[in-house]
């Protein structure tokens, strides 16, 4: 009986534990579902953000980009450089407006 009372416990507790958890790759998707992509072209790079002026987009014609804490990039970013940008949906509400990147990669 203690046996089974113990067993008991210890499936509720792992049932708990794993009902709490959720697959980090959720996340990344509806990070992407809810993104707005789009070319830029690199205007000034400094320590904190990227100054761009969007191609492609007929919302903006100029963003800031964000770099604090992004280091997710295969490349270092100069003046003239074309990028290709996925930013989260929210969009400070500056001119230009400052954005968060979700992904960048160079184009050319």
């Amino acid at each position: 009986m203690k046996k089974r009372i113990g067993l008991m416990v210890t499936v509720l507790l792992v049932m708990g534990l794993v009902a709490g958890c959720t697959p980090s790759a959720k996340t990344t998707t509806n990070e992407t579902a809810d993104s707005i992509s789009f070319t830029a072209t690199i205007d000034e790079v400094s320590d904190t953000e990227l100054l761009v002026t969007v191609l492609d987009n007929e919302n903006f014609d100029q963003a800031r980009v964000n770099m604090q804490g992004f280091d997710s990039l295969d490349f270092v970013p100069a003046k003239g450089q074309t990028i290709k940008l996925t930013i989260k949906n929210q969009v400070g509400m500056s001119m230009p407006p400052f954005v968060n990147p979700i992904t960048m990669e160079l184009v050319k």
